[in-house]
């Protein structure tokens, strides 16, 4: 009966080690240091003529990324994209394909510590959205009168989301499928990659760990928080369908945005990823509709 009793000890104090390993060395990695991807696609592929980007957002931390340019004889406006968690840059080139039929010069950079940028850690917001900041600043240098637009998915989305808070030199706001508060979210991840097991004090601790590894608050990464700060023009769109992040979280952005002029738009049978596929012309004519109103006013 010892014996057993302690085998049983040893096993709780083993199952509470590797916790404690996991939420103190692990996770707080995973959340930071995303897999780095990059397309294999320019917008040459497109017949797009660009200009590529090194744009410094800190000192010694450069962003970069391509400056597509308009197909017509008129600039009418600028759109910066934000990708997700571990996507990047060219994942929008064939947007920015069709919005330079309309125009529309767009500014296609990868994220802080994704594809080719520098930077160590992902901050989910906290630091992108001052790094949407200095990315106005360098179009303003070339393009100072020309409106310009965000549009963000996922990751991107919360920090478009906080961009548009601070910075209200962003006209507009396009957001695709994103989460309301860092906290929930990951919860919502750690529990869906363990079969439905997390608890919301691991995962405080995880993130906890995470900001002093790259020195932000994660408790200030709060896009449900940010809207109650934006007044420019915003439309919400979310797939029914989303496995990742819920379309709740959409509605709540959505339901709490100070803006008058905005639009949440719900796209029938639509995952986290493939809206376009999803929504098909409709969803085509919403969003570029919206971004043609913008830039009418």
């Amino acid at each position: 009966m010892l014996t057993v009793l302690k085998y049983i000890l040893f096993a709780i104090v083993l199952i509470v080690v590797l916790d404690f390993i996991a939420i103190h060395f692990i996770a707080p990695r995973f959340i930071l240091k995303p897999v780095k991807v990059n397309g294999d696609i320019t917008p040459n592929h497109f017949g797009l003529a660009f200009e590529s980007l090194n744009v410094e957002v800190e000192p010694s931390l450069h962003l970069k990324g391509y400056w597509t340019q308009s197909k017509t004889d008129t600039v009418r406006g600028i759109i910066i994209f934000a990708h997700g968690v571990g996507g990047c840059k060219e994942t929008y080139i064939g947007i920015a394909a069709k919005l330079a039929e309309k125009g529309i010069e767009t500014i296609l950079v990868d994220s802080r510590a994704h594809g080719q940028s520098e930077g160590e850690f992902c901050t989910y917001g906290f630091y992108e959205r001052e790094d949407i900041s200095r990315i106005i600043d360098f179009i303003q240098t070339k393009r100072p009168d020309t409106p310009i637009g965000i549009w963000g998915s996922s990751m991107g989305g919360a920090i478009a989301l906080m961009a548009l808070a601070k910075d209200k030199r962003l006209h507009f706001g396009l957001i695709q499928s994103t989460f309301t508060d860092l906290h929930q979210i990951v919860l919502d991840y750690k529990k869906r990659l363990l079969g439905g097991f997390g608890s919301q004090f691991m995962v405080n601790y995880a993130l906890k760990r995470a900001g002093q590894i790259a020195n932000f608050n994660p408790d200030e990464v709060r896009p449900i928080a940010a809207v109650k700060n934006i007044e420019q023009p915003i439309i919400i769109a979310h797939g029914d369908a989303d496995e990742n992040i819920s379309y709740y979280y959409g509605q709540q952005l959505y339901d709490h945005l100070k803006a008058t002029d905005k639009e949440f738009y719900l796209v029938k049978n639509g995952g986290h990823l493939g809206l376009w596929d999803a929504g098909g012309p409709t969803f085509e004519t919403k969003m570029m509709g919206f971004i043609e109103r913008q830039l009418q006013k």
